[in-house]
């Protein structure tokens, strides 16, 4: 339950509560209390007493008369003094008064002062003496039992709002000390795999709860894409920098002519694109692999795609390799088509580059089911079964194969990343000597 709610319900609660109590309150003080002058009340009570008598048949009827009505207390005797009916308090015994008919006069029971009057009823047949009694008291009225109310009953009230409350807000905001608690561990050990994994509390603090630990997935993503960039670029980019620094040395110290000096800078600006083609693909992958680019994705004719991505691209070094494609028609799909460019020249270069000579490479685009698979099939060197599973693996590159300097080992971890990001998946199909398929497949 939201904190919201539960405050709201609270608030709700309590006002219900004084509703009840209130209305409670007025019932009782309505049926009790009396009016600011209780002698005059005291007889219109016996009054209305004298007015309801009922004699039938040498027997008097009760149902109509008042033994109690709001402190007044009525007793009812017959001509010779003896009690026929009355409430029944015991500390309210005024039997050895004498009767004094139409009087208020004033008498004491105990340690109590009671306004006494009395009424003779005449039946013609019998008689009825109505003895009304009422504390002399009793003038504090309403307002006073309010006060004496109110004294009681607000301070519990209060009491019990405020430990409601303190209750609520306590459970409340219990979740912020675990987010304050996980955050400060966090940045004093600096473990970003830590989480707080919220899972009970109120929906706006599990919400909170959830954006932090999305922060924290994502500042981790980050932070591991700086760290193995770093790593990554310092360790492929040390062999290109080294060649560089030779020619510029050698350049220096042994060339002497023109031919010489232009060797030297055609192997630097060699080795310069080299280094601009391995930070650009450093850059793609990375951004792919942790999110750090959004790439959006388009609802297209994926089959129209590929055949112009197929027709624009150009190997570096054909050796008389032939080009086939085999593309079905009208398959439509959401795809982002920069990625999709990227993923069909990664394929078709790895393809050229350990073909074999005079060979071939086919793509081919089908519809399977609610996939669409984009295949690129050689008859190349092939791979060995041992090295299947690293062909995925960033700089991973078969030595025994190897067939350019000017592979970078990230054209299959990039259509790999591509895939996924697609909703996909990536598998190959090889056989050392005879050639490999690589495919991807992403939902249509």
């Amino acid at each position: 339950m939201s904190a919201k709610l539960r405050l709201a319900l609270w608030v709700t609660f309590m006002v219900l509560i004084v509703s009840v109590m209130t209305l409670v309150f007025v019932l009782v003080m309505n049926r009790h209390s009396l009016p600011e002058d209780p002698a005059s009340y005291l007889v219109d009570v016996v009054i209305d007493n004298a007015n309801d008598v009922e004699f039938d048949r040498g027997t008097f009827e009760w149902d109509d008369l008042s033994v109690y009505k709001r402190g007044v207390y009525c007793s009812f005797y017959n001509t010779n003094g003896d009690l026929l009916l009355s409430a029944d308090k015991e500390d309210m015994d005024f039997s050895s008064e004498p009767f004094k008919p139409n009087t208020i006069r004033t008498v004491r029971s105990g340690d109590k002062e009671f306004y006494l009057y009395d009424m003779y009823v005449d039946m013609e047949v019998s008689g009825l003496w109505i003895r009304g009694a009422v504390l002399t008291d009793s003038h504090i009225g309403i307002m006073d039992a309010i006060r004496r109310l109110t004294i009681i009953l607000l301070p519990i009230i209060l009491v019990l709002t405020f430990l409601g409350a303190l209750w609520i807000s306590s459970r409340t905001f219990k979740p912020i000390e675990t987010i304050v608690s996980t955050a400060n561990s966090i940045n004093d050990a600096d473990d970003l795999t830590d989480r707080i994994n919220l899972r009970k509390g109120p929906k706006e603090m599990k919400q909170l709860a959830g954006a932090f630990d999305r922060m924290f997935e994502r500042l981790e993503k980050l932070f591991e894409a700086e760290r193995q960039f770093t790593s990554d670029a310092s360790h492929e980019l040390r062999t290109p920098t080294s060649v560089i620094l030779a020619e510029c040395d050698r350049a220096k110290r042994k060339a002497t002519t023109a031919d010489e000096y232009r060797s030297s800078i055609e192997n630097i600006e060699e080795q310069g694109h080299r280094m601009s083609g391995l930070i650009e693909d450093l850059l793609g992958i990375t951004r792919l692999q942790h999110g750090i680019d959004r790439y959006p994705l388009s609802k297209g004719d994926l089959s129209q795609f590929v055949e112009l991505a197929s027709e624009e691209f150009v190997p570096e070094d054909d050796r008389g390799i032939s080009f086939e494609t085999d593309i079905e028609e009208g398959i439509e799909c959401s795809f982002n088509a920069s990625l999709i460019s990227r993923a069909v020249y990664n394929l078709l270069q790895n393809a050229y580059r350990y073909g074999r000579d005079n060979g071939f490479v086919r793509l081919t685009l089908r519809k399977e089911g609610d996939f669409a698979v984009l295949a690129v099939a050689d008859n190349g060197i092939g791979i060995s079964p041992e090295d299947m599973e690293k062909i995925w693996q960033r700089f991973w590159q078969a030595d025994t194969s190897r067939r350019s300097e000017n592979g970078s080992g990230l054209g299959l971890a990039m259509v790999k990343e591509i895939a996924e990001l697609h909703g996909g998946s990536v598998s190959v199909e090889s056989e050392p000597g005879r050639g490999s398929t690589f495919s991807m497949k992403f939902p249509i």
